[in-house]
């Protein structure tokens, strides 16, 4: 068996702009003998965490195994601002770009719960007030195959999922910013710290969040932690993640791979430009990662010394294998979609008056340096076809539940509003379908003669 997990960094002032980059790629997880560290700048409020028995065995391809099937994960972190009338083109972006797990981050929703959106399903944690937030999201098939969900804040929650019979963690965190107490910081990070205690060392764990803090380009002390492409100057939100990364024997994912500024920038506002976002792995699990800029590099050096008609087929092929890897291949079929439940309102009308507001929200954004009396002008035609996409959308909308309440008010109807509702209910619902259980140990079942024998 074999797992491929792709590490992408999204972020955007706007659902709309989205900006999605590959890291990394990891194949053959494994595990490596933990060793215990004494953290010099952690305010007593970070720790080591232990070795155990049985972590330093290598679990991955076996020698008679060659042809074990490759799984491939795309992970990303995004801060959203808001979820709120935003997560359908969320998940339209994140169908787009192949992304099967995403971070998010400043929800801003209230209470707790679980909602399906398409084939994507939605797992949030907030408080009782329209303030942080965080969520997991989390595509087809893996969704079917969570087995639990902890929501520890409004600031940190974790989904466990089974992927070809291996267990993955995977947490979502938003870490407070620079201008909050002490108090609230060292709350996060002890809670933060925690979560990754209670994760079994056979867990595949893997953290994404916007953690407020520049790491900066310096690798001094943090070797192993920090793979020395940062960005800017690293703060002292900055060491309170290395020495979370170090604590726990972790990498902070977006520092290994040579990026521009641009590429390495998470966050832009007001002409200024920062790190934030990142991604934390187990060192363990981050052994094999490679960067698919330097494997096309590497072809096209090697192509140089043969003739040019080789070097061409050589760089040809290398393209198409890794954007196959990054891109991935579509999944699911166009009926798939037209049978959603959410979307039966769709028709061509609305789906013409969205993307002329999309055009128009594009043609704002690219008017930023216009003239003001230009910017007003793109302005006014941005609102105009966000009202008329709004309107669209209402008439649809009715129409289509005006039709279902007539069909629902036959003698045929009861059965339905039962499938309905049952429906709904399970959408909203952590758990879908039950598929693993535990053992007396509290440890997950993932093989079906173990669960037949439970």
């Amino acid at each position: 068996m074999s797992f491929l997990l792709y590490i992408k960094n999204l972020t955007a002032n706007s659902i709309l702009r989205p900006n999605l980059r590959l890291w990394g790629a990891l194949t053959v997880p494994r595990f490596l003998v933990k060793g215990k560290i004494d953290s010099s700048r952690s305010h007593g409020y970070l720790r080591s965490c232990p070795s155990r028995s049985g972590a330093g065995r290598s679990i991955g391809l076996r020698s008679g195994n060659r042809l074990a099937k490759l799984v491939r994960i795309r992970a990303g972190s995004w801060n959203v601002g808001t979820l709120t009338c935003k997560r359908y083109e969320l998940v339209e972006t994140l169908c787009k770009r192949k992304v099967d797990i995403l971070f998010v981050q400043e929800t801003r929703w209230k209470g707790r719960g679980a909602a399906k959106v398409k084939d994507y399903k939605l797992w949030f944690s907030g408080s009782r007030v329209a303030r942080n937030g965080v969520g997991i999201i989390i595509g087809p098939p893996y969704n079917e195959n969570v087995v639990d969900v902890g929501r520890r804040s409004d600031r940190i929650m974790s989904v466990t999922l089974v992927i070809q019979e291996v267990t993955y963690t995977v947490i979502s965190a938003y870490a407070p910013y620079a201008g909050l107490g002490a108090a609230e910081k060292r709350l996060f990070w002890e809670s933060l710290d925690e979560a990754v205690r209670m994760c079994p060392l056979d867990h595949r764990l893997l953290i994404g969040g916007d953690l407020n803090g520049h790491i900066g380009t310096d690798i001094e002390g943090y070797l192993g932690a920090h793979g020395g492409f940062g960005y800017s100057v690293r703060n002292e939100e900055g060491f309170s993640i290395l020495e979370f990364a170090v604590a726990h024997d972790m990498v902070v994912v977006n520092s290994f791979f040579k990026k521009t500024e641009a590429q390495l920038a998470t966050f832009h506002s007001g002409g200024h430009s920062t790190q934030i976002d990142y991604l934390l792995l187990r060192k363990g699990d981050f052994r094999t990662c490679r960067d698919f800029v330097e494997r096309i590099g590497a072809e096209v050096e090697i192509g140089r010394q043969n003739d040019a008609d080789q070097m061409w087929n050589r760089l040809a092929s290398t393209i198409r294998e890794v954007a196959k890897e990054a891109l991935g291949v579509a999944v699911g079929t166009s009926r798939g979609h037209k049978s959603d439940r959410e979307s039966r309102w769709l028709n061509n009308e609305v789906q013409s008056k969205v993307e002329i507001k999309q055009l128009r929200f594009r043609e704002l954004i690219s008017c930023q340096e216009g003239t003001p009396t230009n910017r007003l002008r793109v302005v006014e035609r941005y609102k105009e076809a966000k009202r008329e996409a709004k309107k669209a959308v209402a008439r649809a909308k009715e129409n289509a539940y005006e039709d279902l309440y007539m069909k629902l008010d036959s003698k045929e109807g009861a059965n339905d509003i039962y499938r309905i509702a049952k429906a709904r209910e399970r959408r909203s619902g952590d758990l879908d379908n039950i598929k693993f259980i535990k053992n007396e140990d509290g440890q997950t079942l993932v093989k079906e003669d173990k669960i037949r024998k439970r």
